[in-house]
């Protein structure tokens, strides 16, 4: 099921395309969204993402809602990981980023930087983002519905025309729903 009606596309978009063909171009947008950044948001369901450590910080591909769950593995073959308290990192919900904090001797003494293990898992809940993930396919239909080979057309003494960047337009549309770049 879509999370955009065509009637919802409809009001937004003048287009003399039928139903059935508006409700394709709806689906292969909505189809890259959650290529890019998972499946829509669905109230109180779990989202799991594994994820190569080595380093300070953990960059999920949307914004979090709450952390379920985080369990580290010391190798990448490891197959019985550490679950983590939430002393073990930082949340930074809006950035989809979780840092790992340092570890404290017995002394309460800070061991220095932490990184996180060669493989983490994060089950999380996210950020219900379907506002944006709307505003987001409407935008990507109308792009696929106005795209031309023209961006302006001159016939001025000698015929000229501009073509947009066509992958640009739509790399932007998308990377306001998340952090795929990271």
């Amino acid at each position: 099921m879509s999370l955009l009606t065509v009637a919802e596309l409809r009001a937004q978009v003048r287009t003399s395309l039928t139903d059935a063909q508006l409700q394709s171009v709806i689906t292969r947008e909505e189809a890259e969204v959650i290529r890019l950044y998972g499946a829509h948001y669905v109230v109180l369901t779990n989202v799991t993402e594994t994820l190569a450590g080595g380093t300070r910080n953990l960059y999920l591909r949307r914004r979090i809602g709450t952390i379920t769950s985080i369990t580290e593995y010391a190798t990448l073959e490891d197959t019985t990981g550490t679950l983590l308290t939430t002393a073990a990192y930082l949340l930074w919900a809006d950035e989809g980023r979780i840092q790992r904090l340092p570890s404290t001797s017995i002394e309460g003494l800070s061991w220095g930087l932490q990184l996180w293990g060669a493989r983490v898992t994060v089950i999380y809940i996210p950020f219900d983002d379907t506002d944006a993930r709307k505003a987001a396919i409407i935008d990507l239909c109308r792009l696929a519905l106005e795209r031309t080979a023209m961006q302006s057309e001159s016939v001025g003494g000698e015929y000229s025309y501009t073509a947009p960047n066509w992958a640009a337009a739509r790399a932007d549309i998308l990377a306001r729903l998340g952090f795929v770049s990271v």
